[in-house]
């Protein structure tokens, strides 16, 4: 009968002419004072080859006292793809990272979520012996000083608490709305507007820094004296906040919505003012969840959120990697956006009498 049993680390030291710990050494990376010759590694990994062995992630990171988890604490406020599209969209691309990687990933904070009722947030991880911590946009500092006093690693991802020193990966909105404002321009639009969210956040102010960074590259100002703020990225309250813009009786040619759920409320303010898009008005979103799946098609500054997701794993990885110094400063990435053209955009309308925007030029 076929021997079901599969190769264990004592056949592969056998098959290399070396000892079991010499195996160990090769697959745990953890040597401590033992050196192995790279002439031995590779004896080692060439028998392990030819016999099929892998060694066993759970006893690997037993040897390493790791258990292999991943806590990834979510926004609280995340309810539905719809109203919360990039926290959905991170979440899957971390976790396929972490597998990747050889990680399982559990999520925590969320609603309904048993730590609500275990104590708290630290005493949870410390009981799933978690090896490090993800926090997607924390909405307090708090939460994160106290993971970070724990000691345990953590890495903040897209909207950080900058009050709290963490390894950080965060997206630069700068590439992406740039490209799609010099778009808009080449075809010929002069006065775009600006919905998206309000309040002294950082992450929010670089995507209208960006914007109005883009517009004074070519000399012009934004189509309203003020951008079109709302205080959240909210369907009904872009909604809300773009009806008085269209109502104007010189109104924008041209629209940027930082936030796909946002072009949502914008889309549906046009409807209803029964102003096509892209005849009468481009539309130009943020995010490229599900702009591609709407009609028309929107144009989409893309945020690179399999990067991020990707990067962030990188980054725990470096933090529990037992070599690396202590006092070494965290570090922090950026992932550039980039811009996506669909069918949301066109030159403006000719001026007639009965349209109400602005000549071009």
């Amino acid at each position: 009968m076929e021997d079901m049993r599969g190769a264990t680390s004592v056949d592969v030291a056998r098959r290399a002419g070396v000892s079991q710990a010499t195996v160990s050494l090769v697959f745990t990376g953890t040597s401590g004072r033992t050196r192995v010759s790279a002439a031995t590694r590779e004896r080692v990994l060439a028998a392990a080859t030819s016999l099929g062995y892998s060694p066993h992630p759970l006893a690997r990171a037993l040897r390493q006292r790791r258990s292999g988890i991943l806590a990834l604490v979510p926004r609280v406020h995340r309810t539905t793809p719809a109203v919360a599209p990039v926290p959905f969209q991170f979440s899957l691309y971390l976790t396929r990272a972490a597998l990747h990687h050889g990680f399982h990933v559990i999520e925590v904070g969320a609603a309904g979520d048993p730590v609500v009722t275990e104590g708290g947030l630290v005493p949870f991880l410390r009981r799933r012996r978690v090896d490090g911590v993800i926090f997607d946009g924390p909405d307090n500092a708090r939460d994160v000083e106290r993971v970070v006093a724990a000691g345990l690693p953590v890495v903040q991802a897209i909207r950080p608490q900058f009050a709290v020193e963490t390894a950080t990966i965060m997206v630069d909105p700068a590439p992406g709305i740039g490209a799609a404002i010099d778009h808009l321009v080449a075809l010929g639009h002069r006065r775009i507007a600006f919905v998206g969210r309000g309040g002294p956040y950082p992450t929010d102010r670089t995507r209208l820094d960006a914007f109005q960074a883009a517009l004074a590259r070519h000399a012009l100002v934004a189509a309203t004296a003020d951008p079109v703020l709302v205080a959240d990225y909210s369907v009904d309250q872009a909604y809300a906040a773009v009806r008085p813009l269209l109502a104007q009786e010189t109104r924008p040619t041209a629209i940027f919505a930082a936030g796909d759920n946002l072009a949502l409320g914008v889309l549906r303010a046009l409807y209803e003012a029964r102003i096509r898009v892209p005849d009468e008005m481009s539309l130009v979103s943020y995010d490229d969840i599900f702009a591609a799946d709407l009609y028309p098609p929107l144009a989409s500054v893309a945020q690179p959120l399999a990067d991020v997701g990707e990067q962030a794993i990188t980054l725990i990885t470096a933090l529990l990697d037992p070599a690396r110094p202590k006092d070494q400063p965290a570090a922090h990435l950026l992932a550039a956006t980039h811009f996506v053209v669909r069918r949301s955009t066109c030159p403006p309308p000719r001026p007639s009498a009965g349209n109400q925007t602005a000549p071009a030029g």
